[in-house]
């Protein structure tokens, strides 16, 4: 799991007024509400005075309450604002802070950007081009996996296993022809990706009856960052369909999807329902098979896998998380995870950068590799 990147804590709807949300990211616990203007905000969830569960207390005007001793800590910048037991005039300590972190509402969702980096330095929330544009129809799914995330974004970039998993989308390997053809890979700022060609049977459901186009049908996916997708399917050069996902790793096994699919054809509410369906049951089919890799988690080493030439966008994708380990953002989960009986972490956020003095310690990260990939590459 990596800091420093964009990750989705709720639904906005789900944020509703004078409700606090809990929300575990990354292993960690988090607290998400809304102010007294609506403003939505997300802070570390432990009260640095007694370990409390501050998505279990009160919103109180700007500020999140503690059901334990009522300490309040305000949404904006985490400083702890009130504490009762020392009376009006008492002296706040300096460290009585949570970390807050830089939210974002957009997409219908709440993400906050869990990492220290200044706001110049951080990687964009993945863009949606087709957002408030009209001619697109949405439909929206959300559900709970239980697998590493990252076993789940290999699946979204893998051009190979539609022909054996979805059986709408090929012919389960009965075509003495099928191949996948070498790849083009799609190079962008924050992730990688490819677009295809090839053969698909036709579309079975009533809902895709006439979508599908002559001949081939152009596919591809590709990633943003370490937990974002986009996925497009062209079943003709008009009938399109572009899909977006959006992770919020709960922790290494477990992680939610916030998955949004745009179409330009057949656009009528009627045609909502069984487009949802039909995205839930090729979801489905990934995740029986997702659910059930072994090991959980990708192998460290590369020789406990035999991969092939339509494995390339994967490769790339494992080049990338590399490059941000070597700039040290990937957490130590297996030291994090060593330690949680008897210590709490938080994901530093950016003011940590500039104040000193706070009570729980960052989480642990594997150390920097000296010049990062991205570094090296800019300086060939």
């Amino acid at each position: 799991m990596y800091i420093n990147f964009w990750y989705p804590a709720c639904l906005s709807e789900e944020l509703t007024a004078d409700k606090p949300l809990y929300v575990q990211m990354l292993g960690c616990a988090f607290v998400a509400f809304r102010d007294s203007a609506g403003q939505a905000h997300v802070l570390s969830n432990i009260c640095v005075h007694r370990g409390a569960s501050l998505a279990h207390g009160k919103v109180k005007g700007d500020a999140i309450e503690c059901p334990y001793h009522g300490w309040q800590f305000q949404g904006s910048d985490g400083v702890c604002s009130k504490i009762p037991s020392l009376g009006k005039d008492g002296k706040i300590p300096a460290r009585a802070k949570v970390d807050s972190y830089p939210v974002q509402e957009k997409y219908g969702l709440v993400f906050a950007f869990l990492g220290d980096l200044p706001e110049a330095e951080r990687p964009p929330l993945m863009d949606i081009p087709e957002w408030g544009q009209d001619g697109w129809a949405i439909t929206r799914m959300n559900n709970t996996w239980k697998a590493n995330y990252l076993r789940s974004q290999e699946n979204t970039l893998d051009p190979a296993h539609t022909e054996f998993v979805h059986p709408s989308m090929g012919y389960q390997g009965g075509r003495e022809d099928y191949n996948v053809p070498d790849l083009k890979v799609i190079e962008r700022d924050w992730g990688v990706g490819t677009m295809t060609t090839f053969v698909s049977p036709d579309l079975p459901s009533a809902a895709m009856k006439g979508v599908k186009g002559e001949g081939g049908m152009e596919a591809g996916a590709g990633h943003h960052g370490p937990a974002h997708t986009w996925t497009y399917l062209h079943f003709s050069p008009k009938a399109h369909a572009h899909q977006y996902s959006f992770k919020r790793p709960i922790d290494r096994f477990n992680f939610q999807s916030y998955f949004i699919q745009f179409r330009n054809f057949k656009t009528e509410a009627a045609v909502d329902a069984p487009m949802y369906e039909r995205s839930l049951a090729v979801a489905e089919q990934d995740r029986v098979v997702v659910e059930r890799l072994a090991p959980v988690l990708t192998p460290a080493s590369s020789t406990e896998e035999v991969m092939v030439k339509a494995d390339l966008v994967i490769t790339k994708f494992r080049e990338r998380l590399q490059e941000w380990e070597d700039k040290g953002w990937r957490i130590d989960v297996d030291k994090m995870d060593a330690l949680k009986d008897k210590k709490m972490f938080s994901i530093p956020s950016p003011a940590r950068r500039t104040t000193k003095g706070w009570a729980l310690d960052p989480v642990p990260l594997l150390p920097a590799k000296g010049a990062a990939l991205g570094e090296r590459r800019a300086a060939e």
